[in-house]
């Protein structure tokens, strides 16, 4: 932990704008949320048709390591995190 803290306090340091830092952060480590510019654009969209058939696109939270055809691991998570 103490290697991963000394390593991005020294990338902080190098970039002058707080909210590109965090934008960086939440993209490298596809941390979802954030608020205006700040807000994860890594993390996977996808289209979800409902029961109803009304559509809707939900971000998957915990994308890591799931392949963009693996629907079957992105609607499980996506069920886990009540999408």
């Amino acid at each position: 932990f103490q290697e991963f803290t000394n390593y991005y306090h020294n990338v902080s340091s190098s970039i002058d704008d707080d909210d590109y830092f965090e934008l960086m952060m939440r993209n490298a480590w596809h941390i979802s949320g954030g608020e205006g510019w700040c807000a994860n654009s890594s993390n996977k969209r996808v289209l979800v048709t409902h029961a109803d058939g009304s559509q809707t696109v939900e971000e998957v939270k915990n994308d890591l390591g799931v392949k963009a055809d693996d629907k079957a691991t992105l609607a499980q998570r996506l069920r886990a995190q009540g999408s």
